[in-house]
């Protein structure tokens, strides 16, 4: 730690009350006559002695002498006639003591950075509280990510082992693009799946058509490679599939479009 890191806990190493790695490091720094951490404590030190001789004198008024007095005096009086009460006259007034001595002063400077260093260390674990919240916030989307994939990938083998599915190859026209396997079922949907698939930007994204006999292409789903450049994913057959005359897949903006606005990237015809 820097003397700028050591500088707030100077005063609670004179009152003695500073402690863990705060109090090892301040004391390393000392050991060597650090050129500032040396006199900043010894001005802790010495601003503690002042708050001890400035205790100011507070005496006693005369009213509260009296009331003291008398309150003595009626003691005697029901005590029975033990011991006269002296008179004050003529009598040297004893040395009057202050209602606050130097301790409470004392007392209260280090009760004042105790609670300094109470708040610091409040605000040091509130801190460390939100950040274990965020990291716990993190582990679940994390595990409900895992858990939807998981999901996903079932529901994809169930399409594809079905006999019910017609399996269909989406061949790439760019010949160095990998090619992506889709699988038709007439009610649980298209499941579609590709390995080794390159990144894409978040500003673009795939989307999946069916191509009907005749008409405009209606839009399945849109979809990106995972960090690993796979694809698994059902999406529902929203077209009677005697209608289907294609499956093509496209890159578009993200989001997705109403309509194919880029070249068709992978097709695959519906016999």
């Amino acid at each position: 730690m820097t003397c700028e890191h050591l500088a707030p806990f100077y005063e609670e190493y004179a009152l003695g009350v500073l402690e863990g790695k705060e109090r090892a490091e301040l004391e390393e720094h000392l050991a060597r006559a650090c050129p500032k951490c040396t006199p900043g404590v010894a001005k802790a030190r010495w601003l503690i002695v002042q708050l001890t001789l400035a205790a100011p004198e507070a005496h006693a008024s005369a009213e509260l002498k009296g009331r003291i007095m008398d309150a003595v005096k009626g003691s005697a009086g029901a005590a029975g006639p033990s011991r006269a009460v002296p008179s004050l006259k003529n009598q040297r007034p004893p040395v009057e003591s202050s209602m606050f001595p130097a301790w409470a002063w004392v007392a209260a400077a280090a009760l004042a950075l105790i609670t300094g260093y109470t708040i610091r260390q409040m605000n040091n674990q509130n801190a460390q509280l939100t950040q274990l919240r965020k990291q716990m916030k993190q582990a679940t989307m994390q595990n409900q990510a895992l858990e939807n994939q998981l999901e996903m990938d079932h529901m994809v083998a169930m399409v594809m082992m079905s006999p019910d599915s017609m399996p269909l190859k989406l061949m790439p026209k760019d010949k160095a693009m990998p090619m992506v396997h889709a699988y038709l079922h007439p009610h649980m949907g298209v499941a579609i799946t590709a390995d080794q698939m390159p990144s894409m930007s978040a500003e673009h994204t795939l989307q999946l058509w069916f191509v009907p006999k005749s008409g405009k292409p209606m839009s399945v789903a849109i979809f990106h490679p995972d960090a690993a450049g796979q694809i698994a994913l059902v999406a529902p057959v929203n077209m009677p599939r005697n209608e289907i005359a294609a499956l093509a897949v496209t890159e578009e903006p993200a989001g997705g479009s109403p309509q194919p606005t880029t070249p068709v990237a992978w097709m695959a015809a519906v016999n």
